[in-house]
């Protein structure tokens, strides 16, 4: 994660960055928590959490979260914006040319199956390990087949 911006600590709340970005705020979502945002979240070096406001599918790969009135700071200003590739705003999705397959097996015995949502918890699992950015990119298909395992001799 590279971070983009973050609103210095000497200004006041009533006080605007001119070096900030825009916020970018999806469509009423400054007054509806309902509305829906990117949500893509990072954590800043002191801990602190945020989330992406912008809205969802943004055309660039970096990320914008505002001050909103539950959190304190300058409601409606860019506190902290980050970004999962080098390469600056407008630098767009990652290239989904050319595409890499990886086939992988799992084998184990049924009575290990105790979630119902396995496949998809699978599936979940191997996202994980790819940037947030590159989900949209990331096809991950899961099959589940029971077999007898053979027995020997």
């Amino acid at each position: 994660m590279f971070i983009t911006y973050e609103r210095p600590t000497h200004l006041t709340d009533e006080q605007t960055d001119p070096q900030a970005p825009a916020a970018d705020l999806a469509p009423g979502a400054d007054v509806d928590p309902r509305v829906p945002v990117c949500g893509a979240s990072t954590y800043d070096v002191d801990g602190t959490r945020w989330t992406c406001t912008r809205g969802p599918g943004h055309a660039d790969d970096e990320h914008r979260a505002v001050f909103d009135r539950y959190h304190g700071g300058a409601v409606g200003q860019v506190a902290f914006a980050w970004q999962y590739e080098w390469g600056g705003a407008g630098h767009g999705p990652s290239s989904t040319v050319p595409m890499t397959t990886v086939i992988v097996t799992v084998s184990f015995p049924s009575t290990a199956w105790t979630n119902e949502q396995l496949p998809e918890s699978i599936a979940d699992e191997v996202r994980s390990v790819f940037w947030e950015c590159d989900h949209d990119d990331v096809t991950v298909q899961t099959i589940a087949t029971s077999t007898t395992h053979p027995v020997a001799g």
